[in-house]
């Protein structure tokens, strides 16, 4: 009778682990700017708000993440090319922005990741 139980408890164990692995997401979660001249901004998920800046492409790898994430960034020269700004979790763009068709010079990009 024990190894019916032992058994039972395994199955359940495995479809617990199956169920679980298809909600939750392990990959990575990045935040790319793309932009030929310099930029900074800031970058807001549930730890808080951290600033960020550099020059021209940029990959910030946030790490596994679920939840509300946004980013703003903004050139440091308004006359310079377009910037772009983009999340991307494993090998897939979730959402991407850019100041190619607007006055702005700056972009966000937002989303909640489950």
């Amino acid at each position: 009778m024990s190894k019916k139980i032992e058994i039972g408890l395994l199955i359940v164990f495995v479809c617990l682990i199956v169920a679980i692995s298809g909600c939750v997401s392990f990959d990575s979660v990045k935040v790319v700017v793309n932009h030929t001249g310099s930029w900074n901004g800031t970058i807001t998920d549930s730890s808080g708000t951290r600033s960020i800046e550099g020059t021209g492409d940029e990959t910030i790898d946030l790490g596994m993440y679920t939840g509300s994430l946004k980013a703003v960034v903004q050139k440091k020269d308004p006359e310079s090319d377009e910037l772009i700004v983009s999340i991307i979790r494993g090998d897939k763009t979730v959402v991407t922005t850019n100041t190619e068709d607007s006055s702005l010079d700056y972009a966000i990009a937002s989303i909640y990741l489950a």
